[in-house]
């Protein structure tokens, strides 16, 4: 994709970085996710499995939200 502009690119991606909450990987239940933080909750972004069975379980489902057992 191509941008063409005369503004210079710090006015063009400023805020690039903080539209998108960052993504760390975490285990849960054994499972290997990567997932963005929102507070309380993990909103999963991609199973890092090599396990057919765990991409059948819905709780792993990338948009899917867990919450943190404190």
């Amino acid at each position: 994709m191509l941008h063409w502009t005369l503004l210079p690119e710090e006015i063009v991606f400023q805020d690039l970085t903080n539209a998108v909450p960052p993504i760390h990987e975490t285990i849960v239940d054994g499972v290997r996710l990567l997932v963005q933080q929102d507070g309380d909750a993990m909103r999963v972004v991609r199973l890092l499995s090599p396990d057919p069975a765990h991409f059948l379980d819905p709780r792993f489902q990338p948009g899917n939200v867990i919450f943190h057992s404190s």
